[in-house]
């Protein structure tokens, strides 16, 4: 099956298919484990932030607009999942 672009699937789960999130998780999961782990510095915290950031993006994904990348979007929630979670730890 050749991948659509991410507006399609965003389409997709708008009218009510939250399966298609699916395809765009795994799209995107191996960089936002990354982003996550070099901002976490562990395997166990940059599963749980990049987790964290997928949920919560699909639960705002009515204020994505589209006016950036979709891969763009994801990865400034994942950044900001990833330093509140830091700075948490800290305090």
């Amino acid at each position: 099956m050749a991948l659509r672009r991410d507006s399609y699937y965003i389409a997709k789960i708008k009218e009510g298919d939250p399966g298609a999130y699916a395809v765009l998780v795994d799209k995107y999961k191996k960089m936002a484990f990354n982003v996550a782990l070099q901002l976490m510095g562990n395997r166990e915290d940059a599963e749980e932030v990049a987790q964290d950031a997928f949920l919560k993006a699909y639960q705002a994904l009515d204020t994505y607009k589209g006016d950036a990348k979709f891969s763009t979007w994801v990865y400034r929630i994942i950044y900001n999942t990833a330093i509140s979670r830091l700075r948490n730890k800290l305090y």
